[in-house]
């Protein structure tokens, strides 16, 4: 749903991506005129187009809805008209790839001749993504919506046995990861 930040005035409302949980972690995505949400547990994701009505308010018009993209918690990405997120909720997921325009999955990593990328949060910066998975593991990715294109991958050390959900942070050349109550720091500037 939307607001007017002036004064908190109900702008817009679209349910398809939320889910019957009552629970929506991931941080909605505006681009040209169209808002991006999506949640787990059977909801989704979905594309609407925001227009004024003829009364002056705004419409949310459906673009596409997709169950294919039913983030938990790890975020989605838009880069080049692409999605880059990760598909699953409580059993687990696979990191996909969607057309920003249409739903359309351009690829995934659940399908059983790929190296599996299993759900995971997701960071970008200087053209890649940072995605870390639920198991610690983290990977550079190049953005390529007709391929996964993986560039690196190391295990974090010291790694706990809890999921890791926390989200990689970039700040100044650095990435910070955070597993439960520890923090790791790496330089990711270029030499």
């Amino acid at each position: 749903m939307g607001v007017a930040a002036s004064d908190g005035r109900f702008l817009w409302r679209y349910d398809a991506p939320a889910n019957r949980m009552g629970i929506n972690c991931s941080t909605p995505i505006y681009h040209d005129g169209m808002v991006f949400a999506a949640s787990a547990y059977g909801a989704g994701g979905a594309v609407v187009r925001l227009s004024k009505d003829s009364s002056g308010g705004v419409k949310a018009e459906e673009v596409w809805a997709s169950r294919q993209i039913e983030n938990h918690h790890g975020g989605v990405l838009l880069i080049d008209g692409a999605l880059y997120g990760a598909n699953g909720g409580n059993g687990g997921g696979y990191l996909i790839c969607l057309d920003w325009r249409t739903g359309e999955v351009l690829w995934n990593e659940r399908d059983p001749d790929k190296r599996r990328v299993r759900k995971g949060s997701v960071a970008a910066a200087d053209g890649r993504i940072y995605y870390r998975t639920e198991e610690g593991a983290l990977i550079l990715i190049e953005p390529n919506k007709n391929e996964y294109l993986e560039r690196g991958r190391f295990d974090q050390p010291d790694r706990t046995s809890l999921p890791a959900w926390s989200h990689p942070v970039i700040a100044n050349g650095r990435l910070y990861v955070r597993d439960q109550d520890t923090l790791f720091c790496y330089n990711i500037q270029a030499k």
